[in-house]
């Protein structure tokens, strides 16, 4: 295997580990905050359902930035 096979494999699973822990953070701390919010005024499903929406738009858009450099390159 050449060097650069092994680089490509690294790089690939550095990319997949930080898009897991990308999504994984944004989605618990958006979904947390929704719940401590509903927790805090009493209406609890409003916030954790927009607290949703927004970990995923933020997640798509994390995973949009990071998977971005990959697919530029591989059109070159």
């Amino acid at each position: 295997m050449k060097k650069e096979e092994k680089f490509e494999i690294v790089y690939a699973i550095s990319l997949i580990t930080q898009i897991g822990i990308t999504v994984s953070v944004i989605t618990i701390l958006f979904i947390g905050l929704g719940y401590w919010a509903d927790g805090y005024f009493g209406t609890l499903p409003i916030f954790v359902i927009i607290g949703a929406i927004l970990s995923f738009l933020f997640s798509m858009f994390s995973v949009y930035r990071l998977v971005l450099p990959v697919v530029n390159k591989a059109e070159k």
